[in-house]
C-alpha cells in the first residue's frame, strides 16, 4: 500500500521536472525569436568585434588575404585562426554579400549542429534520447550565454560547434576523426584547446590511440600554423598570438566574475559536486573537459574578455547536470536532487529573459511599424547602450568617394567600405608597445582619406576617446571640421 508521503513524493518529482521543461520550452521560443531578428539586422553591429570580422572576410571574398603588414593600411588585427573567415568568404563569393547575416547563420547553424552532437553524446552514455535532449536544452538556455552568441557574427560559435561534434565521435570511439574536428576548432579560435587536452587524457592508458590521435592534432597544427605563417609572410604569428596578450584589467575580471557568478554559480558548483558520483564508460571526457573549462575561467581577467570565455564551460556544464539526473535516477530516494537544482538553474536566468522578452517585443514593432527615419544600431564607444544613426547617414557615407577613416568600424562596414584603421586595438598596441603609429600618421598627413568621421570632436575633451594625442595632433593638421551629421563628427582633407 502507497502511503502518503511517498504519493507526494511521486508527485513532485513529475512536477519540477515539467516546470523544467516547460521553462526550457519558454526559453527556446526566446532563443528562435531573438536569432530570427538578428538575423533580420543585416547592417547593424550587436557587439564589438562583429564589424572587423566581417571585414576581415569580405577582404578575403574581394581576393585579398589575411594577416597583412601591420606597417601599411589597411590597418586591421586580424586576432583570430583563418577558419571562419574563410568560411564566411566562400559562401559570400557563392550567395552575395548580405552584411552580418551571412556570418550570423554560420554561427546560428554550427551552435545548433554542435547542440545535437552534444545530445547525441549524451544518449550514447545514457541509453535514453531523454537526458541528451536534458543536456541540449540546458545547454542553450541555462545562463543566457549561448542566447547572446549563438547568432553573432562571430568565430566562438563555430569554434564550438567543432569542438562539440569532436567529442561527440571520441564519445563513440572514434578518436582520430575527433582530432580532425578539435583542429579544425582550433583553426576557428585559437583558444579551443580544452577539448584536445582531454581528449588525450582520457587515451593515456591506451598509448596506440594516443600516438595516433596526437600525430593528427599536432601534425595538423603545426602544419596549419607553418602554412599561415608563410602565406602571410610571417605575421601570421603576430596578428594571433603577439597582438591578443591583452594585460590583465581587475575591473574587467570583476565585472565578469560578478555576472558568471549571478548566472552560473549554481549550475556548475552543481556540475562540480557531480563529480562524485559513480561514472559510466565514456564519461570521463566530458568530466575532464568540465575541469579544463573551469580552470581556464580566469582568463577572463584579459582586458577585452567577455561572457564568450565560459562558453566551452556552458556546454560542460550543461552535460554533467544531465548526467548527473541520470545517475540519480538509480537512487530512489535522490530522485527530487535533480529536478530541483535543474529548476533552480533555470529560474536564476528568469530576469534575462524578462528583458529578452521586451527587447524582442519592441524590435517586433519596429518590424510591423517601421519609425521614420530609420536607424541603425552600431556599437558606442561609452557604456552598453548602442550607438543609433540614422541610415540616411549611412547612405551618405557609402556614396562618398575615396576612402574613409572613422573610429566606429561598425560605421564603416555598414557603408560598404573597408575599415583602414581599427582605432581602438591599434591605440592598445601602441600603448602596450606592439606597434608604432607611425603608418597612420603618414597616411593622415598625406591626406589620403576624403572623409573623416568621428564620435567626438577633436576639440573636445580626450578622455574615452580611441585616439592617441599624436593622431588627434595629426588629425587638426591636415584635416578641417565639416560640421556633423548623426552624432558624428566629420572632416575633410584642408587645401
Amino acid at each position: 500500500m502507497v502511503t502518503s508521503p511517498e504519493r507526494r513524493y511521486a508527485l513532485v518529482v513529475p512536477a519540477l521536472w515539467t516546470c523544467a521543461g516547460g521553462l526550457i520550452a519558454i526559453y527556446l521560443v526566446l532563443f528562435v525569436l531573438c536569432a530570427a531578428n538578428r538575423l533580420a539586422q543585416p547592417l547593424e553591429e550587436l557587439t564589438y568585434g562583429e564589424s572587423w570580422l566581417l571585414d576581415g572576410a569580405r577582404q578575403v571574398a574581394r581576393g585579398g588575404g589575411l594577416y597583412a603588414p601591420a606597417d601599411r593600411l589597411p590597418l586591421m588585427q586580424i586576432a583570430y585562426t583563418p577558419l571562419y573567415y574563410l568560411l564566411v568568404a566562400g559562401l559570400q563569393r557563392v550567395v552575395g554579400d548580405s552584411g552580418y547575416t551571412l556570418g550570423r547563420l554560420v554561427s546560428l547553424f554550427a551552435t545548433l549542429t554542435g547542440t545535437a552532437a552534444l545530445a547525441s553524446s549524451i544518449r550514447r552514455l545514457t541509453g535514453r534520447w531523454r537526458y541528451g535532449l536534458l543536456a541540449a536544452g540546458l545547454f542553450l538556455t541555462q545562463n543566457l550565454t549561448l542566447l547572446l552568441w549563438s547568432s553573432q557574427h562571430r568565430v566562438d560559435p563555430l569554434a564550438l560547434g567543432l569542438s562539440l561534434v569532436g567529442l561527440a565521435f571520441f564519445t563513440y570511439s572514434r578518436s582520430t576523426t575527433a582530432a580532425v574536428f578539435f583542429v579544425l576548432a582550433f583553426f576557428t579560435k585559437q583558444t579551443f584547446v580544452v577539448a584536445p587536452i582531454a581528449a588525450a587524457i582520457t587515451l593515456w592508458p591506451c598509448r596506440p590511440a594516443l600516438l595516433r590521435f596526437g600525430a593528427v592534432m599536432l601534425g595538423g597544427i603545426a602544419g596549419g600554423i607553418g602554412l599561415a605563417q608563410w602565406l602571410s609572410h610571417g605575421w601570421f604569428w603576430w596578428h594571433v598570438v603577439t597582438t591578443n596578450a591583452n594585460e590583465p584589467d581587475l575591473t574587467t575580471f570583476a565585472i565578469l566574475m560578478g555576472s558568471f557568478l549571478q548566472f552560473n554559480g549554481l549550475p556548475a558548483i552543481t556540475a562540480l559536486a557531480s563529480l562524485l558520483l559513480p561514472s559510466v564508460q565514456g564519461e570521463r571526457i566530458w568530466r575532464v573537459y568540465f575541469v579544463g573549462t573551469l580552470l581556464t575561467l580566469g582568463s577572463i581577467a584579459k582586458l577585452g574578455a567577455s561572457s564568450n570565455y565560459w562558453l566551452e564551460l556552458t556546454a560542460a556544464t550543461a552535460v554533467l547536470l544531465a548526467l548527473a539526473a541520470w545517475h540519480l535516477t538509480h537512487w530512489p530516494a535522490a530522485r527530487l536532487v535533480a529536478p530541483t537544482f535543474v529548476l533552480g538553474a533555470l529560474l536564476i536566468a528568469v530576469p534575462g529573459y524578462q528583458a529578452t522578452a521586451v527587447e524582442v517585443t519592441q524590435a517586433i514593432g519596429d518590424r510591423l511599424n517601421p519609425p521614420t527615419p530609420r536607424y541603425l544600431s552600431l556599437v558606442s564607444d561609452v557604456g552598453a547602450a548602442a550607438y543609433r544613426v540614422d541610415a540616411g547617414f549611412v547612405d551618405f557615407v557609402a556614396h562618398q568617394p575615396g576612402e574613409l577613416l572613422t573610429d566606429n568600424s561598425g560605421l564603416a562596414v555598414a557603408a560598404g567600405k573597408p575599415v583602414m584603421y581599427e582605432f581602438q586595438i591599434f591605440q592598445l598596441l601602441q600603448a602596450e608597445g606592439h606597434w608604432s603609429e607611425q603608418p597612420i600618421l603618414d597616411a593622415i598627413a598625406a591626406r589620403r582619406f576624403s572623409l573623416v568621421a568621428l564620435m567626438h570632436p577633436l576639440d573636445g575633451p580626450t578622455d574615452g576617446t580611441r585616439w592617441s594625442p599624436r593622431l588627434r595632433g595629426a588629425l587638426e593638421a591636415a584635416y578641417a571640421p565639416d560640421g556633423d551629421q548623426a552624432g558624428f563628427w566629420l572632416y575633410r582633407p584642408r587645401s
